[in-house]
Parts: structure tokens; C-alpha cells; sequence
């Protein structure tokens, strides 16, 4: 993975993070927690993609390397929510 590959995957990481957050609430760990999950699911999404035969919409080049955007923000986010919801303080 090349540096500029690693700065991308950062930045769709912090925004669905920040979505993430938004969509189930609060979570313990918070934002870093957040972030460190969805540059997990950023990573893994298009590899989980396509195993499953998924075909990718939206392909940004990076030189030589291409960023499957659509699978990378599907599971960073579907990751943040997860643990979101997961950890999440319970009422009673």
C-alpha cells in the first residue's frame, strides 16, 4: 500500500467515522475508536467485495493502484455502526 493509498483510506475512514457516529449514536470509544474500525472496514471492504462477486462501481486510479471507493466506505461504515451499536451504554 502506497503512502497516497494510506492518506485516502484515511480520509474515507474519518468521514464514515464521523457518519458512523452520527448514524447509531454514541460509542465508548468515541471518534478514535471510530476511526481506527472504519479504516478496518475501509481496508477489508473491497477484499470482502470481492469475494462475494460484487462488482465495483466507482474506481478511483491512483497510479499504478485503484481504490474501490464504493466497497471501502460500505465497510468501513457497516463496521462503525456495528460496534456503535454494540458498545453503545444501555438504559434501563
Amino acid at each position: 500500500m502506497s503512502l497516497i493509498e494510506f492518506g485516502i483510506l484515511a480520509v474515507v475512514a474519518a468521514a464514515c467515522a464521523a457518519l458512523g457516529q452520527f448514524i447509531s449514536g454514541y460509542s465508548r470509544g468515541g471518534c478514535p475508536v471510530s476511526f481506527i474500525v472504519a479504516f478496518l472496514g475501509a481496508f477489508l471492504g473491497p477484499g470482502v467485495a470481492a469475494k462475494l462477486g460484487i462488482h465495483e462501481p466507482l474506481v478511483v486510479p491512483l497510479g499504478p493502484a485503484r481504490l474501490n471507493l464504493v466497497s471501502s466506505v460500505a465497510g468501513a461504515l457497516i463496521l462503525v455502526v456495528l460496534v456503535n451499536l454494540i458498545t453503545r451504554k444501555r438504559k434501563f
